[in-house]
């Protein structure tokens, strides 16, 4: 299926950001910018397709994605942080398929050779190399969506670069394995990331499913050249409620081990654009925060009973 027809059979949008003519000040851009500023109103979400990631980079990360999770388990949980969600994350009974292992701020060699260090003690170049080059190539992905949705608003470019200067990034890998006979297919439960975008590539193999507006559950195109960006929570109040967060799950229905990346750009301080608040039609809905005092409160009884978390933290009445 080729790039046109799979868009319009797409009901998440599909934006070529390989288009050679999307740029910034052509009208291609300026419909691009206003169709995903709808997709994520709508949605939360929408697709990039994009080259940025060649195929021989893209094969060699998920072959060295198989070896990380392949090493054993006391080696694994070797990796730990002081932040929640920002080291191991092992197999746990609610969602037995599940392990995740994240790098923080990965656009530094030094910081994935850290990580790289702590798997491979005597090191390992070609591991740290590679995800290196792969962060930095997905990190401009980021940087053109956001750049999109800034436009998409009207604000002016001090503002994007504003929002660029203060994000932070974590790098994230996931491993599913696949259910025993009689075990449930989940997974991963729906859930709202609490970044501003993630952008989840996959190894091909289908699973990662969108809850659409209209309630429907929405199967997403694992291929390799197909990016899914999807907003968090911060970039809901960011918004000041513009946007909504994307929920999503995982379910395991093919009869191979299923294999993610995700790109996890983070704040500091969170806060509602001062341009996208006013008092008339679009009031302050939320209180300025932490970003990683929230993530403590994510894990609390608190956060879990509450119908929306981040209201429940930070909103306004």
């Amino acid at each position: 299926m080729d790039y046109e027809e799979h868009a319009s059979n797409s009901q998440v949008p599909i934006i070529n950001f390989s288009d050679e003519n999307l740029k910034p000040g052509t009208e291609n851009w300026d419909s691009a910018c206003q169709v995903i500023k709808g997709a994520l109103e709508d949605h939360g979400c929408f697709y990039a397709l994009s080259y940025k990631v060649p195929m021989e980079l893209n094969n060699k990360v998920f072959g060295l994605m198989e070896e990380l999770f392949d090493l054993p388990l006391e080696t694994k949980m070797q990796k730990i942080s002081d932040k929640p969600y920002h080291g191991y994350y092992g197999p746990h009974p609610s969602v037995p398929l599940y392990e995740s292992l994240g790098i923080p701020d990965p656009l530094t060699m030094e910081n994935v050779q850290h990580f790289t260090k702590v798997m491979w003690p005597q090191g390992y170049d070609h591991f740290s190399e590679t995800l290196n080059v792969y962060a930095n190539l997905v990190v401009e992905l980021d940087h053109i969506a956001k750049r999109m949705v800034c436009d998409g608003y009207g604000l002016e470019q001090r503002h994007y670069h504003d929002l660029i200067e203060s994000t932070s990034y974590l790098l994230r890998s996931f491993r599913y394995a696949l259910p025993k006979k009689d075990e449930s297919n989940l997974g991963l439960m729906p859930h709202k990331d609490t970044s501003f975008f993630t952008i989840l590539h996959q190894n091909n193999v289908a699973g990662l499913q969108v809850k659409l507006k209209s309630g429907e559950w929405f199967d997403i195109d694992p291929s390799p050249f197909m990016f899914l960006i999807l907003a968090g929570e911060s970039f809901q109040v960011w918004s000041n409620d513009r946007i909504e967060a994307c929920e999503h799950r995982v379910i395991i229905n093919e009869k191979k081990h299923r294999f993610s990346m995700g790109l996890f750009s983070l704040g500091t301080t969170i806060q509602p654009h001062q341009e996208l608040v006013d008092d008339e039609e679009h009031p302050r809905h939320y209180k300025p925060f932490d970003y990683y005092d929230y993530l403590n409160f994510v894990g609390t009884k608190e956060a879990l009973e509450s119908k929306c978390r981040i209201k429940t933290f930070c909103g306004i009445d």
